[in-house]
This record gives C-alpha cells, sequence and structure tokens, in this order.
C-alpha cells in the first residue's frame, strides 16, 4: 500500500488517482491522520509519498514519525520549496528513499514507487 500525504487536495486527489492503477493508495492531508493510519495498519504500508512543506508538520518530522511505526517503510520526499542542501542530509541518513521536485512526473514517480516497493519487500524477507 502507498501512503500519500500532501496538504494540497488537488495534487493530492492527482496522484492518489494515477497511482492506484497500479498499487493501492491511501491519501491524507493531515499528517497526524496518516500516522495514526500508518499505526492501525502497521507492516501494510510499504511506500509513503510526503510533502516537504505542510502546515501541520514538516516531511522530516513525518518520515521520522512514520520510521518509528515501521523501520523498514520506504518514505519519498516531494516539494516545491525546498532546496537539495536541506534535504541531501535526510538522504544520507537514509530517512528518506527518494525526493521529487514539483511539479511532479508522476510516470517517473510511479517508477521509483516501484522500485522502493520491491525494496520494501526484499527488507521484510530478511
Amino acid at each position: 500500500m502507498i501512503l500519500l500525504v500532501d496538504d494540497n487536495q488537488e495534487l493530492l486527489n492527482s496522484l492518489s488517482e494515477f497511482l492506484s492503477a497500479y498499487h493501492s493508495t491511501k491519501p491524507f492531508q493531515n499528517p497526524e491522520q496518516a500516522i495514526a493510519f500508518a499505526i492501525e495498519n502497521r507492516g501494510l504500508i510499504e511506500v509513503s509519498v510526503v510533502d516537504y512543506i505542510m502546515p501541520e508538520m514538516n516531511g522530516e518530522e513525518l518520515a521520522r514519525e512514520l520510521h518509528k511505526v515501521d523501520p523498514n517503510m520506504m518514505v519519498m520526499m516531494m516539494s516545491g520549496y525546498v532546496d537539495f542542501e536541506r534535504v541531501e542530509p535526510l538522504l544520507k541518513e537514509r530517512l528518506i528513499y527518494q525526493f521529487y521536485t514539483k511539479p511532479i512526473d508522476f510516470e517517473r514517480l510511479r517508477r521509483g514507487i516501484d522500485t522502493a516497493v520491491k525494496l520494501y519487500l526484499k527488507k521484510q524477507a530478511i
């Protein structure tokens, strides 16, 4: 299952509609609700795609919370505002798997998600 978290409802709807042809998706505008869902569905979410800039909680904070729920979950981040210098340490720390700039290339994101799902399943098998 793919967890999508973004405060932009239009983008969230578009991403969810596009990705649902390939994966089961669950979209959330609110990070706290996404965390609660992840807790309730522990072990069923392979990949989370989260926005970096959100009013309630930023993407780094959300990624840390999601990793507390499932350390193997692959977190991918997207943003139209964050410079790479702020994201690079998150990649090096392996808090996030990949970073995408907005506007999102949906097909590129889907390919990244496909790879992340395979990596998650490998981690689970170990």
